[in-house]
């Protein structure tokens, strides 16, 4: 990784990364008057082709309930990727105008050493969290693509990468095998390269709140100098009140549109994650399905980052919550107190990243659905014995 001394030029460079991710699907929202383009056209017709040939092939191998779970694990990731295209697309003006207000915030605080040297340290991780959730996808599609050389050399057996039919197409001759396995490998790149795109952006908007807050506590701090000082300028507080309220409206406003936004994409995820994992490890335990390993890897790793950045939400309000708690506010003339008791009210209704607004996303979210993950796996093991 290229060292950079400013958090906005390591800003810039984590976004080139995610451009690159979201320009190979054609989803790249910072391209000037973006418009649908062919990349667009064809990550929009592996999306339909995925939910059109799945439902073909789960009717096609009936009864066979192995090939049938298969495609049931299509149908998760199927589930999880569709809401991220459409809410991408849709909202493509929103991303546009949050990646330059994050930007003109890191830039802002550059050439002030304790900001800048936090912002720096925080694009730092969510750069390495990026590619390490990149890194996560590859090892999913690879798992899949792996699957037909060792399903060969192992048992001399010709089978597709994906437990999905093209329909029209006889994927038991060599001519259909190779069509559909070249479609399937695009299909597979797109996925990976996609939802590579969608989740590293999510990264980027939500570990930002903690951009936010860094510079929130910081005008705090002024603040409390300010009022301690021997010689104070009533003017100047009153002033810092004021932007000390704007910012704080700014932070609710930031996490208000983060769960309006993102409440359909959770609820997708969650769904999508439990029906690729529960599904995955009854094919490991009862088929030693190969490319279940690795989506049972990314799947909870997927699913892990998304109550991670929930729970950073919670702790984030949290830490708003007792810096204005222990701001000297009782030095305050009492229209400005007013405005501090006005913040910490709304703070303590702040609002939290929500599966569907069903439960809220974090860690504790995160026990719960592995928990039901194992009981639906047993339940699947009972139903089979």
């Amino acid at each position: 990784m290229r060292s950079f001394t400013k958090s906005y030029e390591m800003y810039d460079y984590n976004l080139l990364f995610i451009r690159w991710l979201a320009d190979f699907s054609g989803v790249d929202m910072m391209v000037e008057n973006y418009r649908f383009n062919y990349r667009t056209g064809i990550c929009v017709a592996v999306t339909l082709m995925g939910a059109i040939n799945s439902t073909y092939s789960f009717v096609y191998y009936y009864p066979d309930y192995y090939k049938m779970c298969e495609v049931v694990v299509l149908f998760g990731i199927i589930i999880q990727g569709v809401p991220k295209l459409y809410f991408g697309y849709i909202h493509r003006d929103f991303y546009k105008l949050q990646y330059g207000r994050l930007r003109t915030l890191h830039y802002k605080y550059r050439n002030h050493e304790k900001l800048n040297a936090n912002l720096l340290l925080l694009m730092e991780r969510i750069h390495v969290l990026s590619k390490l959730l990149a890194i996560v996808f590859i090892f999913g599609g690879l798992g899949y693509s792996i699957y037909p050389m060792y399903m060969y050399w192992a048992n001399n057996e010709r089978v597709l990468m994906v437990a999905m039919r093209l329909m029209w197409i006889d994927a038991d001759s060599y001519t259909g095998y190779i069509v559909t396995s070249a479609v399937q490998m695009v299909m597979i790149v797109i996925t990976c390269t996609g939802l590579s795109a969608a989740d590293t952006v999510i990264l980027l908007f939500v570990a930002n709140l903690s951009a936010y807050v860094e510079v929130f506590t910081d005008e705090l701090n002024q603040l409390n100098a300010m009022l301690s000082a021997v010689d104070r300028d009533e003017e100047v507080i009153r002033c810092q009140v004021r932007k000390i309220c704007s910012q704080h409206q700014d932070i609710i406003e930031y996490e208000s549109d983060l769960d309006e936004r993102y409440i359909v994409i959770c609820f997708g995820l969650a769904i999508g994650a439990v029906t690729t994992m529960t599904v995955s490890i009854f094919l490991v335990y009862m088929t030693n399905f190969i490319p279940g390993y690795a989506l049972v890897v990314a799947s909870f790793f997927q699913l892990l980052e998304f109550c991670l950045l929930g729970t950073v939400l919670t702790v984030k309000n949290e830490e708003i919550i007792e810096a204005i708690y222990s701001t000297n506010w009782y030095l305050l003339p009492e229209q400005e107190r007013r405005c501090f008791a006005l913040m910490l009210h709304k703070s303590q209704n702040f609002t939290e990243m929500t599966i569907g607004g069903f439960a809220p996303l974090n860690l504790e979210t995160f026990v719960a659905i592995m928990n039901r993950i194992y009981s639906y796996f047993m339940m699947l093991i009972s139903f089979i014995e």
